[in-house]
C-alpha cells in the first residue's frame, strides 16, 4: 500500500513538472521577426579578359547563423551550333565569406567553365543557393535562364 501511495505521489509530481516544461512563453512585442533566407540572381557577364569566366551578381539575405552556411552559384550553357559542346561550372564561397546578419547582401561571384568558353548572347541556366542551417527555412535557391552578356573591359 505504501508503495502505491509513493508511486502515485511521484507520478503526480512528474506530471506537474512536464506540464510546466511544455508551457508556452509569452511573446514580447519587441521581439524581432526572424528574417527568412532568400537569394536572387542578377545579371551575368562574361569576363572580357578570360572568356571561360562569368561574373554573376547575387543578392541574398539570411539570419544570424550559428551553424554552417554557404553560397553556391552554378551555370550551364549549351552551344546552339554544336549540341555536344556544353560550358558548365560552379563556385562555392567559403563559410566565413557568407554574411548572415539579417541585412541584404550583394556579391559578385566568378564562375569558371570547366569545359569551354562562355558564349555571348546565348542562353545559360544559372542557379544560386544559400544554405543557412541555423535558420528557417534552412536554404533558399533561385534559378533563371538568361543570355550571357559580353562585358566591356574594366
Amino acid at each position: 500500500m505504501q508503495r502505491w501511495i509513493v508511486l502515485t505521489v511521484l507520478t503526480s509530481a512528474l506530471t506537474g513538472l512536464t506540464a510546466l516544461t511544455g508551457a508556452a512563453v509569452p511573446a514580447v512585442a519587441d521581439d524581432p521577426v526572424p528574417a527568412t533566407t532568400t537569394v536572387t540572381l542578377g545579371d551575368a557577364k562574361i569576363d572580357p579578359r578570360l572568356p571561360g569566366r562569368i561574373r554573376v551578381q547575387v543578392e541574398y539575405l539570411c539570419t544570424v547563423a550559428a551553424e554552417a552556411r554557404s553560397l553556391t552559384v552554378s551555370a550551364e550553357q549549351k552551344d546552339p551550333e554544336d549540341t555536344s559542346s556544353v560550358a558548365f561550372g560552379s563556385s562555392r564561397t567559403e563559410e566565413t565569406d557568407v554574411i548572415c546578419d539579417g541585412t541584404p547582401q550583394t556579391r559578385q561571384i566568378v564562375v569558371q567553365s570547366k569545359t569551354t568558353n562562355w558564349l555571348p548572347d546565348v542562353d545559360a541556366v544559372l542557379t544560386a543557393t544559400v544554405s543557412n542551417l541555423g535558420a528557417t527555412p534552412p536554404a533558399a535557391a533561385d534559378a533563371k535562364r538568361i543570355k550571357l552578356a559580353a562585358a566591356t573591359t574594366d
